[in-house]
């Protein structure tokens, strides 16, 4: 009697994704508000004399980080549980820090925010401001080290799993930052000149820091590398990216050496947006199409409701729509003050 072998079939089906377009624009708005923390920071206590550079940059910083924690309510599949975080603290966990950092970087930014223009408007200053500024830039730091971490320790991505992952999210949004400032500071002068050299250098870190990811003997980089090495798409958004890149760094260094124009930085802050959206969107949404245990495909196709298009046509226009409304509000209280 012969005996037959044992047959074990296993099916599997695609996955949807967890997480959907409301976190690229969560990631992308976020890195750019705690850059511009940071940034601000670093003006007021060490460039005071700067004052109008730092109050650009907390413009920017305030209606990024309004926009940031409504895409990233958004997202969530159950938003009323939000207080599960303060009432069962896990703080082994790197979720709940989120929901610690994000509202007290929110109401520094606002606090600073206030007391600049009041010292505008009035003339006095307020000493609490120098710590109210290191307060945000701590919490910025937080949320830096909440939002890269709690991506790069999920084992279950390898592509995700590595120190590099918040590294590149961090110094891509600083030269965004730094473009978006490029494309409002006066061009012929010294801060566009800095600014631009800046925005070079973060590219030139990000570029090497994506370099040593992809070539690094780890689970990670070598997940990253047949990923690469099997997804058609994947190498497309791979070779738009470094097309991006490429662009963005000629330009940054052509403005610090030779001074913006805005015939350079328009096209600049443009460019240095899509790097830094595309390359959220294929490291968060793509490599969700990768599966974790199974050799099929997790399909997606981007739809056109609130959790497509909808989402992210809307978190830019939301932004556009702050950026309008924080200005002309200032306008309004300046024509006040000016007219008694």
């Amino acid at each position: 009697m012969v005996n037959s072998p044992l047959i074990a079939e296993l099916i599997a089906q695609p996955q949807a994704i967890s997480w959907l377009p409301w976190a690229v624009q969560y990631f992308f708005f976020i890195g750019i508000a705690a850059s511009g923390a940071l940034l601000a920071a670093g003006l007021h206590w060490r460039c005071p004399e700067n004052s109008r550079l730092e109050g650009i940059t907390l413009f920017i910083t305030l209606t990024c980080a309004i926009v940031a924690p409504l895409a990233l309510t958004a997202d969530l599949h159950q938003t009323a549980r939000v207080w599960h975080f303060y009432a069962w603290p896990t703080p082994w966990s790197w979720m709940p820090w989120g929901a610690v950092f994000l509202p007290l970087f929110t109401l520094f930014i606002g606090l600073w925010f206030v007391a600049f223009h009041l010292q505008r408007f009035t003339g006095r200053r307020f000493a609490l401001t120098r710590w109210v500024a290191v307060a945000a830039a701590l919490t910025a730091v937080g949320l830096l080290l909440y939002t890269g971490r709690e991506v790069s320790v999920v084992r279950a991505r390898p592509i995700w799993f590595s120190y590099a992952f918040p590294l590149v999210m961090f110094f891509s949004a600083m030269q965004t930052l730094l473009a978006l400032l490029l494309a409002v500071v006066p061009a012929t002068g010294r801060s566009s000149r800095l600014l631009a050299a800046g925005q070079a250098g973060a590219l030139l870190l990000s570029g090497i820091t994506m370099a040593v990811w992809l070539s690094g003997d780890t689970l990670s980089g070598t997940a990253f590398r047949q990923w690469l090495g099997l997804s058609g798409q994947a190498r497309g958004l791979a070779i738009i990216i470094l097309a991006l890149w490429l662009s963005c760094l000629a330009l940054a260094v052509c403005v610090s050496r030779k001074g913006g124009a805005r015939t350079l930085t328009t096209p600049g802050v443009l460019l240095a947006m899509g790097l830094s959206w595309l390359l959220r969107w294929t490291l968060l949404m793509e490599v969700q199409t990768v599966p974790k245990f199974s050799a099929l495909v997790n399909l997606y196709s981007l739809p056109f409701g609130s959790d497509g298009w909808l989402a992210i046509v809307g978190t830019f226009g939301l932004w556009l729509a702050l950026m309008i409304m924080v200005r002309e509000g200032l306008n309004w209280i300046a024509g006040r003050v000016q007219h008694g």
